[in-house]
């Protein structure tokens, strides 16, 4: 495990469960609020330094709340193929209109 995981297992460790979760919560809604500026003001270069700002918290919160609910990353990937492929035949029926 690197020095990234570590420190981000303590801040569970030391705030708790629940301000750890609510902390995720509002990491999601900065990163709608990010990709909204970015969709608005499209050739500005804040908005994409802050979108890719608020995709790493996001993701490190996406770490965080798979360690606090015991979520393993065979578990997500095993979700993300059945989505994918969910998709694809979304994709495939939406050449056909």
């Amino acid at each position: 495990m690197g020095i990234k995981e570590q420190v981000f297992k303590q801040s569970i460790e030391i705030y708790g469960k629940e301000a750890q979760s609510r902390q995720a919560m509002e990491e999601c809604a900065e990163l709608i609020q990010a990709i909204n500026k970015c969709l608005r003001y499209q050739n500005k270069e804040e908005c994409k330094n802050n979108l890719i700002e608020e995709i790493c918290d996001v993701e490190i919160m996406l770490f965080q709340l798979k360690e606090m609910f015991g979520i393993t990353n065979e578990a997500v990937e095993s979700y993300k193929l059945l989505k994918a492929k969910r998709e694809k035949e979304r994709l495939k029926d939406y050449g056909k209109k």
